[in-house]
């Protein structure tokens, strides 16, 4: 019954995006014609995420004369995160966000493994190597759209109503994750319980300490006010928030060759500005929360819990060659 209804709510997402694009989308093909490419993300309209997307909207309107913009839905107010991909993946939505390929491309959800990427320097070198081109091309093809930019925002830390630095601090802690893989596989680098909140109902969760723990990066924490619910923020660095920007392989077709060329310079550019601002701003946000009272607790010894990441590399056996690969790289 479960699996209908999500099936209904699908079919209901795709026909009333595609409504919206015969309507008012303006999804014509002609060269001389302008056409507004319709983009759907989770985040609210002050995360970098958001502000780099104006940005970019911005700049590919001017270097396209206006004949290609883009309509913005943030905060999940046209679809939620997955329904999104899901509807890129069918041609009914133009772009999105993509964070984790690995129910297509398994080894790619290495990604967002534990303590893979040691430094911002690591990830910058990272992007800067064959493997980087190489694995977004083949995520791409994996998922059937046209992956255009990585980029992170920000390292992921722990939050919570006492310290956590030890393994035995974590007895008890019920941890809040995202709910999709390989998020969940904190319960065994921290050794504690994990639950599945929706973010947009995270906060009342920690209020009414139904969860003990979260964990996001800055960005998140700020924006979504977890200072108010959480007394220590522990700058674990235990993840880093990885995402890109995806295409509709139809909508991808349908543009010309320089066309195509400017969209990929655009989001080139687009997660290199997401990137600055994150890490530009990133003392900004400690000084704001611990301006609201929080506690930051910056000597946070990973050793004992990246002493674990095999324990995950055996739970994810596709991801050894890639993050071994990962590991070589300088950073």
């Amino acid at each position: 019954m479960k699996n209908h209804i999500k099936i209904i709510q699908v079919l209901f997402l795709v026909l009333f995006i595609a409504g919206f694009a015969f309507a008012g989308g303006q999804r014509s093909t002609g060269s001389g014609e302008n056409r507004v490419l319709t983009f759907a993300h989770v985040f609210q309209t002050n995360h970098p995420v958001h502000i780099a997307l104006v940005e970019a909207n911005e700049e590919l309107q001017r270097r396209t004369d206006g004949r290609l913009s883009i309509q913005i839905f943030p905060n999940s107010t046209f679809a939620t995160y997955n329904d999104a991909i899901t509807a890129v993946r069918m041609g009914s939505l133009d772009m999105a966000r993509l964070d984790s390929a690995s129910d297509w491309l398994p080894k790619s959800g290495v990604l967002l493994g534990p303590y893979v990427f040691r430094s911002y320097q690591h990830w910058d070198n990272f992007k800067k190597s064959p493997t980087y081109e190489t694995l977004k091309d083949e995520i791409g093809r994996s998922v059937g759209v046209v992956q255009l930019a990585m980029y992170h925002f920000g390292f992921r830390h722990l939050t919570g109503n006492r310290p956590l630095l030890t393994l035995s601090d974590f007895n008890g802690i019920v941890l809040r994750t995202p709910d999709f893989p390989p998020y969940p596989e904190l319960r065994t680098i921290f050794d504690t319980t994990i639950t599945s909140t929706p973010i947009g109902e995270a906060y009342m969760a920690l209020s009414s300490g139904l969860v003990d723990a979260q964990e996001n990066p800055l960005t998140q924490i700020t924006t979504m006010r977890f200072y108010e619910v959480q007394r220590y923020l522990m700058l674990s660095a235990h993840m880093l928030a990885v995402s890109s920007s995806i295409i509709s392989q139809s909508t991808w077709n349908s543009l010309s060759a320089a066309d195509q060329q400017i969209m990929r310079e655009v989001f080139r550019d687009e997660a290199t500005y997401i990137e600055r601002m994150v890490v530009e701003n990133e003392e900004n946000l400690i000084r704001m929360v611990e301006g609201n009272g929080m506690t930051i607790i910056r000597d946070f010894d990973a050793r004992p819990f990246r002493a674990r990441v095999p324990m995950v590399l055996q739970n994810f056996p596709a991801w050894t060659d890639l993050y071994n690969e990962i590991q070589r790289i300088d950073g």
